[in-house]
């Protein structure tokens, strides 16, 4: 994926791509992004969201992946490169061998259209 649009999900998502920083506080986000296909007119994606927070229950990472979900479903995304279309996809906790670390993962569906220079 191209460093461009690497900076747009960072933007739009509040996330960090692929790892966060070594000593980022909780609850944060980390995003990773697969090109599953790719037709003349679009690219199709995984984008997978994790939040990852330290704390005895998941409600903190949840409401946060809760946030997100409703800022991404069915966005429309356009900047002077780029249309990104996402929609929600399969959610779910994921337990951790710690057991004071929580993580919500969730796959979203991301559409790349690339806008034509004039």
């Amino acid at each position: 994926m191209s460093a461009d649009l690497n900076k747009e999900l960072e933007r739009l998502t509040g996330a960090f791509c692929e790892e966060a920083l070594k000593d980022t506080e909780y609850p944060y986000k980390v995003f990773s992004a697969r090109r599953i296909s790719e037709t003349d007119e679009k690219q199709i994606y995984s984008l997978e969201v994790n939040v990852w927070d330290r704390h005895r229950h998941y409600s903190r990472a949840e409401s946060l992946m809760d946030k997100l979900e409703q800022k991404l479903h069915r966005c429309n995304h356009l900047t002077d490169k780029y249309l990104i279309r996402i929609f929600k996809g399969p959610r779910q906790n994921v337990p951790d061998p710690d057991k004071e670390i929580k993580r919500v993962r969730e796959q979203f569906e991301m559409y790349v259209y690339e806008r034509e220079d004039e």
